[in-house]
């Protein structure tokens, strides 16, 4: 070849920017590999798994030694040097692209797009320019094999971009998270604040919105609202207590968060309207109820595009493009991801049901994200208020043991771990750390509304209770109960044994010795969660009885129903009762139950049942019927 002539001038420009390609890598080689701790603090990159920049650092020297040959002989190592371009450049492109704008990685990775993109063009240009000289100038050469080469690369290549852009675009449509509303009410944030599950558990809004109306007989009650399920739901509010709606793309979800459990409500006797108690206990909710609703109704036959859409349009006036999207996309894929649920949910029909105010909070850890394989075990148990929770948490004297078993103790994560168990991922965890920690703020500090039995009501007034009563059972609870119960007490957050408690100790054996191990090592693999207080114990917490007048019913599984059956001893607590009301119990503490030989319209709560037993905490139960009476009037007050 002439040197004079335009291939070889291409050529040694294809040489010149491949070159330079290389250069720019050993611009990230060095730092990556020497010096990784400090390069990626200063790009703002997480720096906590420093043996991953190294690797590729090393990954790249490798790819910048294959990208040589095609610079000494470009003609003789073509081919290289179509590949360094594709799929090498091309896939480093693409890979940056997708981790800061999918999955909110700095923006420093937006460095390897530029680099590997700008290369990719520049030498792709040039490649271009030598073939179309070579044949120029001597057009009686056999190229045919050049350009078979040639074609199939560009077939490939525009492909290959064609998917990005289809990818794109999809993603911009469907999954490009849209910042929620950042409101700095922390009741609102607690309430209806997004914890990143959008994107696993979201069900598009308006099919969210219709489907109590399409399928009422999958509800309590054939009803065809969500309120049939226990959720609070104030008059004019877009959603119930405990739903987040975030949009993805262009279409708004409909997801839960913490409050979906942790969300309590009450009314005195004679009042027709309930109180919301923001973070109390969820003695009103069924959301083993919901998640069968929403299995069901993606089984039924009505589950489709029309009815849908009728419904839909009977209250939103969908713009046409997005009913598009509902009627051939969202929908279908909805449909299909409910009836995916029945096979993720399938080991809870074999199970006791869970019931109004109750959950088993970790066999679904267990068996999805754990990966545990399916047992016999039961963890049914009652949803604990999250009040008051400053005086367990930064402690330095003391270690406060969490949850009903003590599974855990430090606040924080459990708060992580909650939203782990909702749906929450890694990637979506980056982008509301902030607000994960104002909900664990929240908690700490939020306190229960006062209770409404007071010495300074007439007598006549239901709630009134008598001074000199309180009075003596302060005394008694002193006595027999603070060292467990109150704050400053030896025993107050620590783990009694079963033994000693002498409590169901279903919910104990759920919490296995695997579950444990598995849940420390959490996607270690990603440095994500670093969890260090995951525990195994035998025994039950002795919890605060803060807002003690919302708690009911009682134990760790709601098996007793009110504070007056608590003082007596196991066989004469009832076998039996109906668990549907959140109106105040006056009389005996905790909430009325239903009439005896009325039909239950609620849950009906059958102590024989294995993980409802009522038994244990026959604590106080031998003192004289005076002493319970000042103890329960003083119990009420808390």
């Amino acid at each position: 070849m002439n040197a004079n002539t335009k291939a070889d001038l291409y050529t040694r420009w294809h040489a010149k920017a491949v070159a330079f390609g290389i250069f720019l890598n050993i611009l990230l080689i060095v730092p990556l590999l020497f010096f990784p701790a400090e390069f990626l603090s200063f790009v703002g990159a997480p720096t906590d798994k420093l043996i991953w920049p190294r690797f590729a650092a090393i990954l790249l020297i490798i790819i910048s030694v294959f990208y040589i040959p095609a610079i000494i002989d470009l003609k003789r190592y073509r081919v290289i040097a179509w590949l360094a371009i594709f799929p090498s450049r091309c896939f480093g492109f693409t890979f940056f692209s997708i981790a800061v704008f999918v999955y909110d990685q700095p923006m420093a990775f937006l460095l390897g797009v530029l680099i590997d993109g700008s290369v990719a063009v520049i030498t792709l240009y040039f490649l271009s320019r030598v073939s179309t000289a070579e044949y120029e100038e001597n057009p009686y050469i056999d190229a045919s094999q050049e350009r078979a080469v040639r074609k199939g690369v560009y077939i490939a290549g525009f492909s290959f971009l064609g998917l990005i852009i289809l990818g794109f675009c999809a993603w911009l449509i469907l999954l490009k998270p849209v910042p929620q509303h950042d409101s700095k009410d922390p009741v609102w944030i607690f309430n209806h604040g997004s914890i990143g599950n959008e994107d696993v558990q979201g069900i598009p809004y308006w099919i969210w919105r219709v489907l109590p109306k399409i399928f009422p007989e999958h509800l309590p009650g054939n009803q065809d609202g969500y309120s049939a399920l226990g959720f609070y739901w104030a008059a004019g509010a877009e959603l119930p207590v405990g739903f987040t709606k975030k949009t993805l793309g262009v279409i708004p979800r409909v997801s839960f968060n913490c409050a979906l459990c942790h969300q309590g409500s009450y009314r005195l006797e004679g009042q027709h309207k309930s109180t919301l108690v923001t973070a109390g206990a969820g003695n009103r909710v069924d959301p083993q109820k919901y998640q069968l609703f929403l299995i069901k109704a993606g089984q039924d036959p009505k589950f489709e595009a029309g009815r849908i859409m009728t419904e839909i349009k009977a209250i939103y006036d969908m713009p046409w493009w997005e009913e598009i999207l509902y009627r051939f996309l969202l929908i279908p894929l909805t449909k299909n991801g409910l009836q995916g649920q029945s096979k993720t949910f399938a080991w809870m029909m074999d199970k006791p049901e869970w019931g109004i105010g109750r959950i088993d909070p970790f066999n679904p850890v267990k068996f999805n994200q754990l990966q545990l394989p399916v047992d016999q075990t039961i963890g049914n148990s009652d949803m604990m208020p999250l009040w008051a929770m400053n005086q367990v948490v930064n402690r330095k004297d003391k270690v406060y043991a969490l949850h009903w078993d003590g599974l855990n103790t430090d606040l924080h994560e459990v708060v992580v771990a909650g939203g782990i168990g909702d749906g929450m991922t890694a990637v979506t965890y980056q982008r509301i750390a902030k607000r994960i920690e104002r909900v664990t703020d929240f908690i700490r500090l939020q306190q229960p509304p006062r209770s409404p039995f007071k010495t300074d009501l007439p007598e006549t007034d239901q709630y009134h209770v008598d001074a000199v009563r309180v009075d003596t059972g302060k005394t008694l609870y002193n006595k027999h109960c603070a060292d467990c119960h109150d704050a400053g007490g030896s025993r107050y957050r620590t783990v009694i044994p079963v033994l000693e408690v002498n409590t169901d100790r279903h919910r104990l054996d759920m919490w296995t010795m695997a579950a444990r191990d598995r849940y420390m090592n959490y996607e270690s693999d990603q440095g994500n969660w670093n969890f260090k207080h995951w525990q195994h114990q035998d025994g039950y917490v002795a919890v605060e009885l803060t807002g003690l007048w919302l708690r009911g019913p009682y134990l760790h599984n709601g098996s007793v129903p009110t504070l007056k059956d608590l003082l007596k001893p196991v066989s004469e607590r009832p076998k039996a009762y109906c668990r549907e009301s959140d109106t105040v119990d006056p009389v005996n503490g905790g909430f009325l139950t239903g009439a005896e030989g009325k039909p239950c319209d609620g849950f009906y709560f059958d102590t024989a049942a294995p993980g409802n037993g009522n038994g244990g905490h026959e604590y106080g139960v031998d003192l004289s019927d005076e002493d319970k009476a000042a103890l329960l009037s003083y119990l009420k007050t808390l």
